[in-house]
């Protein structure tokens, strides 16, 4: 039975390992893992010279050897002891102590014929303390009797300081290994390999200065069934090893300050790996992979289908939240995963920049019974999304690979406030043909923001690119609410889509389809504020495209242009609205305008071609406009060709502008809440 409380730099561990407990950092007024808060007043001094070992004992231990004289055996119950280690030796060092202690490398050298270089067989701790300027080398022996499970090893807390350097080779096992917990509180520790982890400890690895270096068989460091705290200090894990991870634990796993550089190649390999909760504070995160998925073929009761297992940079089983630091992930293998977390991604600081760029794997059935394929995604929450501070950049150039999704409801921004979150979500790969062909084709498309459930939106700048077959912006499988914030979208396929329900009540939206609609509602659309900017391409697409044909205007400043528009519902609408049907240039400037001013001012952001635009006019374009400026009784004249000066644009509609000259191209008096003008 394990209980664990965990925070950056107060945490207690209580674990069942025989009657032995013990306190973890900062437990007491004093953090007992700074060796300077510990007496240690005896001195035992081991010079290692080829095969043999000169030892001065001034605290009384009881000293013997094992095959050699280089293979010092120490017993002590003596209370305060440091061991001083110097000289370059075939041999090792074994402590066995009911008290803490402090061994200190002074230039030591120690390949070991037999099990470790550097054993502490003490429930105590032990500290680890590499003197200023001295390097020092621990390379334990490939077989051997002597148990152990590292080059530097311990069966309590191993804890390292200091400021010389450390050079470690696991030939047999793991580099340091820990019965219970490490701690890095200062020192160059560099692992140059390992057969199976860099650094294994059961309880949990704790890292607050100082530089870890590591190249590893197995994992970079495994925390095991506890956790991971990173305060500081600087960890490089290099590995190419297949199914390894670069840091990883079965506990929590915090990132509260320092540098991490973790390049992972191996297939179905993560970078930072945990089966608990995951949260990164601070600090300056580097991730570089390069590993594919791995398709695994799992035979069922009823059925045999496949299960991907995908290589990713930051990997958690329950719920990620990030409120700080730099996070930098490329990730270039096949269907490679950016960030995947298995429950809730919380975003309230801090920057994260994700580019996937492998493609996509082969289709495979998958444990549903459809036809899948696996795909490069930046960022997956198997929950809900919620993004309400920092700056998000997501790009993902394979093949049919998403930016930004999540199974769940998604949040982003704060009402209220503006200017944050800022997130960019950006595909470039094509989709990719699953199954069919013509009219009957199934395509993986690639999306650059999608939820499974409702998308909201309150505040912030969103801005979203796709640019190749299928891929849309920003989609709700449910309800997709704007109440505020600034989006951008420029996407192939529609750039806003809900499978139920479109409602808009503020913030300012851009949207530009090069081959379907601006905005589309698979059910009903609610205006009711905001301004609004949108075009979709040549009939049968639409600038507005609401399915039920419900879709009420109450308020709100909104422009859209395409082949086609739904019309809206006149019943359930309070403001007017007018569908305007003609030619559409690029560039050129239409003007509405009534005798007391300019009601609508907007340059055309592309040429429309072909006729029908869901009427009975052959023009090529459909314009829909509405704004609080149109009313009953007043008559407006459409001018085309106007010259503009001064006032503001978004994205081609002004306001205060100076407008002179122009064609005049029709006169109406709005008479209805929809007018139609053609």
């Amino acid at each position: 039975m394990r209980t664990v409380k965990n925070s950056a730099r107060n945490a207690v561990v209580l674990a069942g390992m025989g009657a032995m407990l013990w306190a973890a950092p900062g437990a007491g007024a004093a953090d007992r893992d700074d060796v300077e808060d510990s007496d240690f007043t005896k001195k035992v001094v081991i010079a290692f010279d080829g095969t043999t070992a000169a030892v001065t004992n001034e605290a009384g231990v009881a000293v013997s050897y094992g095959g050699s004289t280089s293979a010092v055996v120490i017993n002590s119950t003596v209370e305060g002891v440091e061991y001083v280690l110097s000289g370059t030796a075939t041999g090792y060092v074994e402590i066995t102590s009911t008290y803490a202690s402090k061994v200190t490398l002074d230039g030591v050298a120690l390949t070991s014929g037999d099990g470790p270089a550097l054993s502490m067989l003490s429930a105590a701790r032990s500290y680890v303390v590499l003197n200023a300027g001295t390097s020092n080398v621990l390379a334990d022996a490939a077989t051997g009797t002597r148990k152990g499970s590292g080059a530097l090893n311990g069966s309590g807390p191993l804890i390292i300081s200091g400021r010389g350097a450390l050079s470690i080779q696991g030939n047999k096992s793991h580099g340091i290994s820990s019965a219970t917990y490490v701690r890095g509180l200062g020192g160059e520790v560099t692992i140059t390999g390992a057969v199976k982890d860099g650094v294994h400890a059961n309880a949990y690895f704790q890292m607050d200065q100082g530089s870890l270096a590591i190249t590893a068989s197995g994992d970079g460091i495994d925390a095991d069934e506890g956790y991971v705290v990173i305060n500081g200090g600087s960890i490089t894990v290099r590995s190419a090893v297949d199914d390894t991870k670069g840091i990883k634990c079965d506990g929590t796993l915090a990132v509260n300050g320092g540098s991490l550089n973790l390049t992972v190649d191996g297939v179905q390999s993560k970078a930072l790996s945990s089966k608990g909760d995951m949260t990164l504070s601070g600090g300056s995160l580097l991730f570089n992979l390069a590993g594919g998925v791995f398709l695994e073929t799992v035979t069922g009761t009823t059925s045999t289908y496949v299960d991907p297992s995908y290589s990713t940079a930051i990997k958690c089983d329950g719920n990620l939240a990030i409120s700080g630091g730099s996070i930098a992930i490329t990730h270039t293998g096949t269907a490679g995963k950016g960030i995947s977390a298995d429950g809730n991604i919380v975003i309230s600081g801090g920057t994260v920049d994700i580019a996937t760029s492998g493609g996509s794997s082969t289709s495979f059935t998958n444990s549903s019974g459809a036809l899948d394929m696996a795909a490069a995604d930046c960022l997956k929450a198997d929950g809900t999304l919620t993004i309400t501070g920092g700056d998000v950049t997501a790009t993902s150039s394979g093949a049919g690979g998403d930016a930004i999704s999540c199974d769940g409801a998604a949040v982003i921004g704060t009402l209220g406030i503006a200017g944050t979150p800022v997130i960019s979500a950006n595909t470039t790969g094509a989709h990719v043909l699953l199954s069919g062909a013509g009219m009957n084709a199934d395509y993986l498309n690639a999306k650059a923001f999608s939820a499974g459930g409702n998308v909201t939106m309150n505040g912030g700048v969103f801005t979203a690119t796709t640019r190749q077959d299928g891929g849309e912006g920003m989609e709700s499988k449910a309800n997709l609410t704007i109440n505020g914030g600034t989006v951008e979208i420029a996407a192939y396929d529609d750039c806003i889509n809900a499978t139920t329900k479109v409602t808009i009540n503020g913030g300012n939206i851009y949207c530009y389809s090069s081959g379907n609609d601006g905005i589309d509602s698979n059910g009903t659309m609610l205006i009711t504020g905001g301004t609004i900017v949108s075009s979709g391409t040549n009939s049968p697409e639409e600038s507005f495209d609401c399915d039920q044909n419900n879709f009420t205007i109450t308020g709100g400043t909104m422009v859209g242009t395409g082949g086609a528009t739904s019309t809206p519902t006149a019943s359930t609408s309070t403001q007017r609205s007018v569908v305007y049907r003609g030619a559409g240039t690029v560039n050129v400037v239409l003007v509405v305008k009534s005798a007391s001013g300019n009601v609508v001012v907007y340059e055309l952001p592309r040429t429309y071609a072909g006729g029908g635009g869901g009427g009975t006019s052959s023009a090529a374009m459909t314009m829909l406009f509405s704004n609080a400026g149109l009313v009953a009784g007043t008559t407006y004249t459409i001018l085309s060709g106007a010259t503009v000066s001064g006032g503001t644009e978004f994205h081609g509609l002004y306001t205060g502008a100076t407008v002179t000259g122009g064609t005049t191209l029709k006169t109406f008096t709005p008479t209805s809440m929809v007018t139609t003008v053609q």
